[in-house]
């Protein structure tokens, strides 16, 4: 895993050294995603200069260095990523050149011969991982980005200072910047609303995020338009996730599916580990990992001293069953006090998931003896396991003939009373109000998004990209909807920069394109038993664990954050609520603090997003 940044100015701007030192700045930004080796490559005669970070995974030797040129001489990448299939695109590059020979054994090498020899879109045909990759094209004289299939590894571009510039995080484009770029206040309404910046957006104007399972190839004349829209207006999908045609046996090959993909995820030159949690996503890929593993496969858990949030006992009981080697990790509020102030520079972007603390503890501790962990992340998603699907649908079946006029009139008399009323009659007070929230919608995307929001009484921002929804039934929407926004905007972005803080690579077998594919060939109902979801993983998680081992209400991975802002992180809250800044109205935030200090409403997560966003301006 690495960090990759550059630009490209016009040639006559910055003679070699300017450029080199220039763009080591960017790199030197990225140090944590690549702390094993700095390069750069440059042509100051076509103003290009690359640069990337590199953490040493597979082929160690200098002979996986990057920047990397082509055989050929013709193409050169700075790389972020793995390459899961190496073997089939192998297969592809002999078919057209016979005798062809390799310096090393990355994949990079084997990659960037892809693009040489088969061209930049049968390349990205054949290619499974996760990437983001830039390839300067030296006879064409053209810069090709490429982000992977469902967006783990990040990729930012735009414009700074008459400079095309792309980097793997923010802060390297801040820091050839010299400063923030103007901060884009319809991103930051969109923050509000989901505490994260949904893509193409990024928190900065003429800065955009590079969409999943798309590319832009961006030639000299287009220096001269330096704006976001004709940087969106040049991207390109190469994949389109959609509903397959159902396959009767679909579930009869899931595992051989899942198994590839995690022995996959388990090449490795380097000490390998895996994240449990006890749920049946990690504890499914924990199992397909030591059935693989001739020793024990190290695992690592996180706990809580309140129990209402605790999972690690049903983590340690999965080891015990698998026999792992196991490490469950406590986190205290003091050490949540020591994480906050990382926060703003491991996000770079307000980001308010606040499993963000548990999970940049995680990856810390797991760090400190691996360097590559597999995660259960996307089981959710595919398999349709949020509990939120069901929840809502059920709701609107039970409301879908109250005509509109109707809903509204009672969602508002029903949010009138404070959440602290329904409260005290021992009803789930933001549950209600929640709800009351869902009727006021007019469409079900509507109600959909709203399940996601951190404060539903915002406005809906405009300009999302939510995937296909012909031919879809409800459920199916909803994954959809939160493969194409929740998954890359949220879960990937926590999960990437937790672990590449503590230059730990995370690996995702459930997110392996075959597996997505596969589970969306899948019939819904296939994957619903009991009014909930993942069907197909726990009847292969049954085979490796015992059933009272997992049979358990779903928990998320979040700490008791209401609690500690009430106690531990209270002085801390006050006085980032009592800073002024230009990001909101004071009267309002102060009003939504002293409503959650009273216990008159239970608004943390919007809290949290506001706290988050404070801390990252005044960073």
């Amino acid at each position: 895993m690495c960090g990759i940044a550059g630009f490209i100015s016009p040639p006559s701007r910055y003679n070699k050294n300017q450029g080199i030192q220039k763009v080591k700045k960017m790199t030197d930004a990225l140090a944590h995603r690549g702390p094993d080796a700095n390069g750069v490559w440059s042509d100051e005669n076509q103003g290009v200069f690359l640069g990337h970070r590199r953490l040493s995974i597979v082929d160690l030797s200098e002979m996986g260095a990057q920047p990397m040129l082509s055989h050929c001489g013709r193409y050169v990448t700075s790389y972020n990523g793995e390459i899961y299939n190496t073997d089939q695109l192998l297969s592809a590059l002999r078919d057209v050149k016979t005798g062809i020979s390799f310096k090393g054994h990355s994949d990079t090498e084997i990659m960037l011969e892809g693009f040489a020899l088969l061209g930049v879109e049968r390349t990205l045909s054949i290619i499974k991982g996760m990437f983001a990759i830039a390839l300067w094209d030296k006879q064409e004289k053209t810069l090709t980005l490429i982000r992977d299939h469902v967006g783990k590894k990040p990729l930012y571009v735009g414009w700074v200072d008459n400079k095309l510039v792309f980097a793997s995080e923010l802060k390297a484009i801040v820091a050839l910047n010299g400063g923030r770029p103007e901060i884009d206040m319809e991103a930051m309404a969109s923050y509000r609303y989901f505490g994260f910046v949904p893509a193409p957006r990024s928190i900065y104007k003429n800065i955009v995020k590079l969409r999943p399972a798309h590319y832009i190839v961006l030639h000299e004349r287009d220096l001269s338009d330096q704006s976001s829209g004709a940087l969106l207006s040049k991207m390109k999908a190469y994949w389109t996730l959609k509903k397959g045609e159902e396959n009767p046996d679909a579930g009869d090959r899931l595992q051989e599916v899942l198994r590839n993909a995690v022995s996959g995820r388990m090449m490795s030159d380097v000490p390998l580990g895996a994240f449990l949690s006890g749920g049946i996503d990690s504890s499914l890929v924990t199992a397909l990992m030591q059935e693989q593993s001739d020793t024990p496969v190290k695992t690592y858990s996180i706990g809580f001293d309140d129990g209402a949030f605790d999972e690690s006992k049903h983590a340690e009981k999965v080891a015990a069953h698998l026999k792992t080697e196991h490490t469950t990790y406590m986190v205290t509020p003091r050490e949540t006090l020591d994480i906050i102030p990382s926060l703003p520079q491991i996000y770079d972007e307000p980001f308010a998931d606040y499993s963000q603390i548990p999970t940049t503890v995680l990856c810390a501790q797991a760090r400190k003896d691996t360097i590559v962990a597999l995660s259960g992340d996307g089981g959710d998603e595919v398999f349709c396991g949020y509990k939120r699907y069901f929840m809502l649908k059920r709701l609107l079946d039970k409301t879908s003939s109250i005509p509109y006029p109707l809903r509204s009139v009672m969602a508002h008399t029903i949010t009138a009373l404070p959440q602290n009323f329904y409260n005290a009659l021992k009803v789930n007070g933001k549950r209600i109000h929640s709800i009351a929230g869902f009727l006021q919608e007019r469409g079900f995307d509507e109600a959909v998004l709203r399940t996601l929001s951190i404060q539903p009484n915002l406005n809906l921002p405009d300009g999302l990209f939510l995937g296909q929804s012909e031919g879809l039934n409800d459920l199916e929407r909803m994954m959809m909807t939160d493969t194409h926004l929740y998954l890359p905007d949220d879960i990937l972005v926590k999960v990437d920069r937790a672990s590449m803080f503590s230059s730990l690579e995370v690996r995702s077998p459930l997110l392996d394109k075959d597996v997505i594919e596969l589970a969306w060939s899948m019939n819904t109902k296939d994957k619903v038993f009991d009014g909930r979801g993942k069907k197909p993983l726990y009847d292969l998680l049954c085979e490796y664990v015992p059933r009272d081992i997992i049979d358990r209400p779903k928990q998320g991975f979040t700490p008791p954050v209401a609690a500690w802002l009430r106690a531990d992180l209270k002085d801390w809250g006050h006085e980032l609520i009592h800073t002024d800044t230009p990001l909101f109205d004071q009267k309002e935030i102060r009003g939504m603090w002293n409503a959650f200090q009273s216990g008159q409403v239970d608004n943390h997560s919007a809290l949290w997003g506001v706290l988050m966003a404070q801390s990252w301006y005044l960073e």
